[in-house]
Formats: C-alpha cells, structure tokens, sequence
C-alpha cells in the first residue's frame, strides 16, 4: 500500500533552477511644475485622481483615503501614519522621507514608484500590486505583504525584519544589503532571488523548506538553513 505523499508544495519545482535575467527598472517619470497639494485635496483623492501633485510636509493621521488615485506625484516629508490607504492606485509617484507607519495599502497598486528614506514600519500590504517600484533606506519591519506580487521590484539597505511575506509572487526581484531577520516567507517561492549581501536570520519556512530551491546565498546564510535540516556542518 503507497503512502500518500505531503499535499504541498503548491507550486511545482523544475529539476534545474533556470537562469532569471533582470528586468530593467522603469523610473517615475515626473513634471518640472507640480501643484501644491493641501490637506483636504488629498481627502477627495478618491473622488477625483490627482495629476501632478506635490504633497510636502502633510501631518495625517487616523484618516481614510481608500481608492485614492494620484499619478505624476511627489509626497514629501509627510506623515501619514494610521490611515487606509487600501484600493488606491499610485502612478508615476515619489515617496521621500515620508511616515506611513502602520498604514494600510491593502490591494492597493504601485507602478512606477520610488521610495526613499520612508517609515513603512508595521504598514500592510496584502493583495497589493508593486510594479517597476525601488525601495531604499527604508524601513518595512514587521509589514504584512500575504498574497502581495513584486514584479520589478527593487531593495536597497531596506529592513523587512519581523514581516509578514507569506505567499508572495515575486518576479525580478533585486535586493541589496537588506535585514530579513525573523521575516516569514511561508510558501513563498525565492527562486531567483540573491540574498548574498544581506542578512538573512531565523526566518520563517515551510518544514519542507522549498521556498528557498533555486535561491542565492552566501555560505553562511546556506550552512545556517542546513543546520535546520539536520545537516551537520564542518567547522
């Protein structure tokens, strides 16, 4: 009598990690003049989409500015922390030095964005949608990213410790000098992806560890994950 094999991995695994090339990264393209954008502009963003907006220095917090939609766009040194940002749709926009801590992005969708210098810390983003979108210095710690798809998407010196990457759809993906410590990425599948520069401890898999087939690391982050299968490593 055979024994029924384990119902996953859901997704299949080739017999060869295929060589990914790297998707070129498409930039924000933004106007020289830009409107200033106040407050109670920015609440009726749902209304009516946001063209070329320069939104500086903005203190919100505790407010709704779901399905929001702004292309074209620059925020600056704002805090925005608490709000709901779930369903809005950003275009061509430059996040800088802004405070979006504990903020929902919950299917929201990012094409051609830029974040730098940004407090993503404890933020969701389940079910969201970033495309062509560059993340540096920024802090996404403790962010819930289930469900979520990167497609050209790039990390530089970004901490994503304590996240929430569960069954994420990453395609292009580069990373550089990034902290994933206690990070899950349960049935989420790395391959590809070049973990190499960063740090890489006590994350979270599957007890069949498939999501790292076909993952670069160094040899330290690989001899720590094979000490996890049992496997005994020669000093």
């Amino acid at each position: 009598m055979s024994k029924k094999g384990p119902p996953w991995p859901l997704f299949p695994i080739p017999s060869k990690p295929p060589t990914r090339r790297r998707r070129t990264l498409s930039l924000p393209t933004i106007p020289e003049e830009l409107r200033a954008l106040e407050a109670d502009d920015l609440r009726g963003g749902a209304e009516e989409p946001l063209e070329a907006i320069d939104a500086s220095g903005l203190i919100i917090a505790d407010e709704n500015f779901s399905e929001l939609q702004a292309a074209h766009a620059r925020f600056a040194n704002c805090f925005l922390s608490c709000c709901d940002f779930s369903g809005s749709l950003f275009t061509d926009t430059v996040f800088e030095g802004c405070d979006f801590a504990n903020s929902y992005f919950d299917s929201a969708g990012f094409t051609r964005c830029t974040f730098k210098n940004c407090k993503l810390t404890g933020a969701s983003f389940m079910e969201a949608n970033l495309e062509h979108v560059a993340l540096e210095d920024c802090t996404l710690d403790f962010g819930a990213f289930n469900r979520c798809r990167f497609w050209a998407v790039s990390a530089t010196r970004c901490d994503f410790s304590g996240a929430d990457m569960a069954e994420m759809e990453l395609h292009y993906v580069t990373l550089d000098d990034d902290r994933f410590i206690g990070t899950s990425f349960f049935r989420t599948p790395l391959l590809g992806l070049d973990f190499s520069t960063c740090q890489l401890e006590g994350v979270a898999l599957s007890d069949t560890m498939a999501e790292i087939y076909g993952t670069k690391m160094n040899v330290y982050q690989a001899a720590a994950l094979a000490r996890r299968l049992g496997v005994i490593v020669a000093e």
